[in-house]
């Protein structure tokens, strides 16, 4: 068997949007950094194009992990050099104005989020990462229809700011960006990491921090082949200055409570929860040409957020109703659909607890939706099915359980708002998560601290979204990298 021994002055556990963003700012700093990646390193040209083949290879357990619940819906993480980066849609948000004063004001995060540094990491990773607003001409009918019909409604729809400033409109984001215009962190901060010096080892599965008189001085895990999961060889890496996990808000708390630690790891797990209505047009569509999320509309008052989403055939084909003859005659329609999804900043807090059945990343999360969660939801979808009638289509498919699954009338939308909704009823999936290593000061319950690291030990940090103490209610990937830019420059010049 081969293994993997090494020794750097800062040990980065996961490669996605924190992990990357740490390696870029100390690389560029001049530290020794090496970066740990469970997964395999995939060159975008040789990625599948169908999405069940990409799924395989860059999901976590192929995007069939499940949450633990009496309506268990799937959480979708990524599992290769990139993380999530390189399987999103690359949706760009800054941390919302009023999340922001209840990180200063509820949880004493003002060294980290209230000062001018977090703007400035945001000015600059939105520079370097190519940060632009969709432009209309290359969003597509599903997103231009979304559009219209947010107009028709009045609500506040904008185009979505993405890290592709010179996105093709292939629609193919979530296979990997066949021209590479996304900047995802495999194609543009883990390059440029590694060539200021870093170095980065694929398939090396962490199982937990080595922790020795009070500090952390490495991790052990095992070298494993990232395409087939077959143990290799032992890993053991030593850190001389730092470790820092930033391995996705359910890999990070495993890694940690396989490292001995209790309190609060693991625990106040966050989500967003979304789950997509269908609607079928005269004209077509053409949902496979154009940005895969172009268009948005954020209602923060309701807790909601509604996206629309481009779903390749193969995908798109398992939402549509019928059997038979009647749905091989829909399969002949697939260029006349649109999708759009809610997403729901939920109230309900979750756990992820390691397994302790095989390897170190397997972790059993609980999560249950309470019944305002479930409400909320309601609301997006019957405000989903409203829009696609306005924007003018002759069938909506709201893909509730016990419903009708087909509605050809905007008045039969009453049939969404007066049912009890309940996960059981719904496929939701989770790609959002927050919480599970919570940062806070002053007395607030935290596992870290303002400069993201653990409380009582030396050597170690939390830099991804388990630090977040709330959810957003938007799209994660830029706060994880702004606040980890702040944390990573300070640590750099010796003030973490």
């Amino acid at each position: 068997m081969r293994g993997l021994d090494d020794v750097a002055d800062f040990v980065i556990v996961g490669t996605g949007a924190g992990g990357a963003t740490a390696a870029r700012v100390l690389a560029a700093a001049g530290h020794d950094v090496l970066l740990l990646e469970e997964g395999p390193r995939l060159r975008t040209a040789e990625r599948p194009r169908e999405l069940l083949g990409a799924m395989g290879q860059a999901f976590r357990d192929a995007g069939s992990h499940t949450t633990r619940s009496l309506g268990p819906f799937p959480i979708l993480q990524g599992r290769c050099v990139g993380g999530a980066t390189a399987i999103n849609s690359g949706i760009v948000w800054r941390m919302p104005p009023w999340v922001r004063a209840d990180w200063v004001a509820q949880h004493g995060l003002g060294a980290l989020v209230g000062g001018e540094a977090l703007d400035r990491a945001y000015e600059q990773i939105e520079r370097e990462i190519e940060v632009e607003a969709t432009d209309p001409s290359i969003w597509g009918g599903n997103s231009t229809l979304m559009h219209e019909a947010a107009m028709a409604m009045g609500l506040p729809g904008k185009a979505m700011r993405r890290n592709a400033g010179r996105c093709q409109a292939s629609a193919q984001c979530l296979q990997g960006c066949p021209g590479e215009r996304r900047q995802s962190m495999d194609v543009s901060y883990i390059p440029r990491a590694l060539g200021d010096g870093a170095r980065l080892h694929t398939g090396a599965r962490v199982d937990r921090v080595m922790l020795e008189f009070g500090r952390a001085i490495g991790v052990e895990g095992a070298l494993i082949d990232p395409m087939t999961h077959r143990v290799l060889g032992p890993l053991r890496v030593m850190a001389r200055r730092a470790v820092i996990v930033a391995a996705s808000t359910i890999q990070t708390p495993v890694i940690l409570r396989r490292s001995g630690l209790r309190g609060l790891v693991g625990r106040r797990l966050q989500m967003h929860p979304g789950a997509a209505v269908v609607g079928r047009f005269d004209e077509p569509v053409a949902m496979g040409w154009g940005a895969t999320q172009g268009y948005e509309v954020p209602l923060p008052d309701r807790r909601l957020k509604l996206e629309s989403l481009t779903l390749p055939p193969e995908m798109l084909a398992a939402r549509l109703p019928g059997a038979g003859a009647s749905w091989q005659t829909r399969l002949t329609e697939l260029q006349h659909y649109a999708q759009w999804a809610t997403i729901v900043r939920m109230e309900a807090h979750g756990r992820v607890r390691p397994t302790f059945m095989g390897g170190g990343s397997d972790a059993a999360v609980t999560f249950e939706p309470t019944r305002r969660d479930m409400l909320r939801m309601r609301d997006g979808l019957a405000t989903l099915a409203r829009m696609l009638f306005t924007a003018g289509a002759r069938e909506v498919f709201p893909g509730i359980g016990g419903l009708t699954p087909v509605m050809r009338s905007i008045d039969e939308v009453s049939l969404i708002e007066e049912t009890e909704l309940n996960p059981g009823r719904l496929l939701m999936t989770a790609s959002h998560l927050f919480g599970t290593a919570a940062a806070g000061e002053g007395g607030a319950p935290s596992v870290v601290d303002a400069s993201l690291k653990v409380r009582d030990l030396s050597g170690l940090y939390v830099m991804d979204s388990s630090v977040f103490p709330t959810n957003l209610g938007v799209n994660p990937q830029h706060t994880i990298m702004a606040l980890v830019w702040v944390a990573a420059s300070r640590l750099a010049e010796g003030r973490g």
